[in-house]
């Protein structure tokens, strides 16, 4: 492992405050420290790099685009050195306090109470207050915590850590595909029958892979809901196909048969769904501890499916 860094990490958090702020005099009254002490260690750092970071003038300063991608990797590399530090401070202290977490309401009520029965089980000192919500959450701006989310991050200032990958598959009662005039076999052939889709953050586009083939499904939607629950609940009655996450929702059901697999050799594209919490909360013991909830409930799940 290399000992010798060829710049100093102290000065990445005085650089990425830097940034953040676009102004020296704010990232050090946050810093605590003086304004010429940040000049000199951005200097510095500069030095040390090769490399021009930022442009300063009298009205305004600005990042060079190689500054920019700097900041992205100091966000990361700083992301990591307090995990390490919550890592420590964990394994001194059990973790206490109230969090305010926001779940996405398609990842149904049964997953998010026992994340958060399973949370409050092991952290007997610990407050928690989950909301179930229908539409995007920013944790700074909605004052929340953590809050859970899919696709990809647009704030360099917070911190998205992967939970899962929401596997999806197409499904169906068995009498739903023995009344259809013909046995399904082509993808095709989809885009004909009627569609139940959840609809969390608005209508999406469906694609299904075999090997190297795609196709991009053009289904007549039937329904819509934002909870994968009562999405389940138009399948059971026969109402038509849709996809639906192993994990969290459709254990019993396959196992007993009462939903089957439609073209299961045809793939839906996984969901990343990712717990994101503001930078500066990246050392708190609490949000570490129900990441790891997070992660255990989804691992029952998957044994259980």
């Amino acid at each position: 492992m290399e000992q010798n860094l060829p710049f100093d990490l102290d000065a990445l958090l005085v650089f990425g405050k830097v940034v953040e702020n676009r102004s020296l005099s704010k990232a050090a009254t946050l810093l605590g420290m003086p304004k010429s002490t940040v000049s000199r260690k951005l200097t510095k750092l500069e030095s040390d790099l090769g490399i021009k970071l930022l442009r300063k003038n009298t009205h305004q300063l600005t990042v060079t685009d190689l500054g920019e991608q700097v900041y992205s990797h100091a966000v990361k590399i700083l992301a990591e050195a307090n995990g390490v530090r919550a890592l420590v401070e964990g394994s001194r202290q059990e973790p206490q306090g109230e969090l305010r977490v926001a779940i996405p309401i398609f990842l149904g009520i049964d997953y998010a109470s026992r994340v958060g029965a399973a949370f409050l089980q092991h952290y007997p000192h610990s407050r928690l207050d989950i909301r179930l919500v229908d539409n995007l959450v920013d944790p700074i701006k909605d004052g929340f915590d953590v809050v859970f989310g899919t696709g990809p991050l647009q704030d360099s200032t917070l911190i998205a850590r992967k939970v899962f990958s929401l596997e999806l598959f197409l499904c169906a009662t068995p009498a739903f595909v023995r009344q259809l005039p013909a046995p399904i076999v082509d993808p095709v052939q989809l885009d004909a029958l009627p569609f139940i889709d959840f609809g969390f953050g608005g209508p999406r586009k469906f694609s299904i892979v075999k090997q190297k083939r795609r196709y991009d499904l053009s289904p007549q939607v039937r329904a819509r809901a934002n909870n994968f629950q009562v999405c389940k609940q138009y399948i059971l009655q026969g109402l038509g196909i849709g996809p639906m996450p192993t994990q969290i929702i459709c254990t019993t059901e396959l196992r007993e048969g009462s939903i089957v697999p439609v073209l299961p050799e045809w793939k839906l594209e996984a969901m990343d769904v990712h717990m994101i919490y503001p930078f500066e909360l990246s050392f708190s013991t609490l949000i570490s501890a129900f990441y790891e909830t997070a992660c255990e409930i989804i691992v029952e799940n998957s044994a259980r499916t």
